[in-house]
């Protein structure tokens, strides 16, 4: 695994304070005009670009109504021109187009420094709380945060302009180019970064700035825009606005984007959008209802896709996702590598997501941030800790350590060891979160019916879902115009995806009922994991068992549990009580299911690829391993896969059904490119290929 001395975590840009204003000590600049911020950013960006009228008539650019307006930002500083935009916007009646901003921020403001900043502006204290209750914390890399039922999208970057911006697969409508001044900073206002604009953008992009600067201007030029010096705010002179007048057609994609990840448009072509006014036509068919379906199917249904979830079962999230309780638990490596940077992105994206849901939905329960703390139990785990303080500096607000005292307050249990306190995680209870998901205006639940064929249908452009008993009337096939599979271990049951390596983990969680043992505060994790308990049951476990693919609870897998436990958290359980006691009480339950897990441990999102397209078309990787490096792969039309998420299904599926509906409908990646990769579902055929396995 590649490591490298990278550290995650960041330090807060010092400021200065002149009049409740902030000044970057480093650049010597303003955050925004010392006269009127927010009339500037009005009249510069809003006004320049054409906004928010763009917002309300497309102008034949192409898009769908599901299809986001992106604005990309450079430089982020107190978050005005995103909030401007989000009020501007949040005032036009509901035909508009929802919205994607992205920005990047090399020296971002702490917490505290964002709210007294923002104090400036009391006209959008609505907005700016919503931004600060979201505000990531100061750590290098990527933070998608959703806004307004999911219509407004914010991914805010952390990291250099010059190197981070062109890691993330974005494309602009409109840009802001902001910053500190050329003069204060030239750093950023570069080649590199004109050349990167004209490549991500869209036909009719526009941009706008409020320096009139040369170095901006002739820079602008070069790479292809229109630039049109305009009247300054206030008491300056000059700034400029635009237009891409001719686009470069260069690389369109991320450096780390390999392809073969990239499909072959020549070959497949996006086909066209069916009539909207067929009713009996999906926008999506989401197939399985565990976690990853019901995510998937919410993430469509916010940005405004009629979807139909349909499920073998009569309930959703009844298979390895319908425990009672399930853990929000990640184990790190000890050196920051790929692995790392690609669970820390998904486990921080996973804790806003669940916090901000049991926000939005005070009437369900189901989100308890109790934290989670993982046990240096015996020697082997302790040596981890230690290799892992060590090497990984992450912000103390995402993962600490903490000495045995600490843990014994943190859990409230007999604890006789130090541990990685994650204050943000906790446990969820899957029922009702199911639910919560689910009880939406454009989602249909479709129970108890087994799909046991998809089909392209190449005239209309449809996916048809058959059911079992297609002979029945009721049960014709479900049509729409795009396909998820997202049904574990069953996805193998279609032909387009029966190449797939997946295999069933089954997991046995046992349940024991005692008013009279300690209840956890938290989360507990060691060989296994305890939950804080409800109504005096306490959930552990759990086993794993690749051997066994029955859905059967067992005694011995109790007993195994039970013993496991009492090796990692020795003093919960009383000396006097043995496994075998235990076993035999009608005081104990379980439950079991099958995780559906992958080679590399890591989930399967994204394009279904055409298996023996591909195969064909990367032939040649068999006998050169550096061969085909400019051949984009080959992809079904608008079919996707989510699967793959084996025991740490709540760290990755929501970030997973994001990722999903931004494929879908064009918005904002919560992915950088090298994140994206680790997923693809046609990665196993191309090392497969390189090793001459297939």
């Amino acid at each position: 695994m590649n490591t490298t001395t990278f550290n995650p975590a960041l330090e807060a840009v010092k400021l200065k304070w002149q009049d409740k204003v902030p000044l970057s000590k480093q650049h010597e600049d303003y955050y925004f005009s010392l006269k009127n911020g927010l009339e500037e950013t009005r009249y510069v960006y809003l006004a320049q670009n054409q906004l928010p009228e763009r917002w309300l008539n497309p102008s034949g650019d192409g898009c769908s109504k599901n299809c986001p307006f992106k604005i990309v930002e450079t430089g982020f500083g107190t978050g005005l021109n995103f909030l401007t935009a989000w009020q501007s916007w949040q005032q036009l009646p509901e035909t508009k187009r929802a919205f994607s901003f992205v920005s990047i921020e090399k020296y971002p403001l702490s917490k505290t420094d964002l709210i007294k900043s923002l104090e400036n502006w009391p006209e959008l204290s609505k907005f700016s709380q919503e931004l600060i209750d979201q505000y990531p914390y100061l750590m290098k890399g990527s933070h998608l945060l959703s806004f307004a039922q999911g219509k407004v999208k914010l991914l805010l970057i952390f990291g250099d302009i010059n190197i981070d911006f062109e890691k993330h697969p974005f494309t602009a409508d409109c840009w802001f180019l902001d910053g500190f001044s050329p003069s204060k900073n030239p750093s950023m206002w570069t080649e590199t970064l004109f050349q990167l604009m004209a490549m991500r953008s869209n036909e009719q992009a526009t941009f706008s700035s409020f320096s009139a600067a040369s170095v901006v201007r002739k820079g602008l030029a070069n790479a292809g825009f229109e630039v049109i010096k305009n009247q300054g705010f206030g008491g300056k002179r000059d700034m400029i606005s635009g237009f891409l007048k001719n686009k470069i057609k260069l690389k369109t994609h991320p450096t780390e984007t390999p392809q073969w990840s990239i499909p072959s448009l020549d070959l497949k072509p996006e086909p066209p959008q069916p009539p909207s006014n067929d009713t009996t036509i999906y926008d999506a068919i989401v197939i399985g209802a565990g976690l990853a379906g019901i995510t998937t199917a919410s993430a469509l249904a916010e940005k405004g896709l009629n979807v139909a979830i349909i499920d073998k079962k009569a309930y959703p999230v009844t298979g390895a996702s319908g425990q009672s309780q399930l853990a929000l638990y990640v184990k790190l490596p000890t050196e920051i590598n790929k692995v790392s940077d690609f669970i820390s992105h998904c486990t921080l994206f996973s804790q806003r997501y669940l916090n901000l849901k049991q926000i939005k939905h005070p009437n369900y329960s189901f989100w308890n941030k109790t934290g989670l703390i993982q046990l240096a139990w015996n020697p082997k785990a302790l040596k981890h800790h230690e290799k892992f303080i060590e090497n990984c500096h992450y912000p103390a607000e995402f993962i600490k350590k903490v000495d045995a005292d600490e843990a014994r307050k943190l859990s409230g249990l007999p604890i006789e060891c130090s541990g990685l306190w994650f204050q943000n995680s906790g446990w969820l209870n899957p029922i009702n979160f199911a639910r919560t998901l689910l009880d939406h205006d454009l989602i249909t639940f479709v129970s108890e019916t087994q799909i046991k064929e998809i089909k392209w249908c190449e005239n209309s452009h449809i996916w048809e879902a058959i059911p079992e008993n297609k002979s029945l009337a009721s049960e014709s096939p479900f049509r729409s115009k795009n396909m998820i599979i997202a049904n574990s271990n069953d996805a193998k049951r279609f032909k387009q995806l029966k190449h797939t390596p997946t295999k069933p983990l089954r997991g046995q969680v046992t349940s024991l009922l005692s008013p009279t043992l300690p209840a956890s505060k938290c989360v507990v994790c060691g060989e296994g994991y305890l939950c804080p308990p409800i109504d005096n049951w306490h959930h552990f476990g759990a086993t794993f068992d690749l051997s066994n693919a029955d859905e059967q609870t067992h005694e011995r897998d109790n007993q195994k549990n039970i013993s496991s436990l009492n090796s990692w958290l020795p003093n919960w359980l009383p000396e006097s009580i043995d496994a075998d006691e235990l076993t035999h009480t009608n005081k104990l339950t379980a439950s079991a299911g099958l995780r559906c897990t992958t080679p590399d441990y890591m989930p399967i999102i994204g394009r279904a690829p055409d298996y023996d397209a591909m195969l064909e078309r990367f032939a040649a990787l068999r006998k050169d391993a550096t061969s085909c490096k400019n051949l984009k792969g080959i992809y079904y039309p608008n079919l996707f896969v989510n699967i793959g998420y084996g025991s740490k299904g709540l760290v990755t599926t929501p970030i997973g059904a994001e990722y999903i509906s931004a494929l879908i409908t064009d918005s904002v990646c919560p992915f950088s490119a090298a994140q994206k990769t680790t997923i693809e579902p046609a990665r196993f055929i191309i090392r497969r290929l390189k090793q001459n396995k297939i």
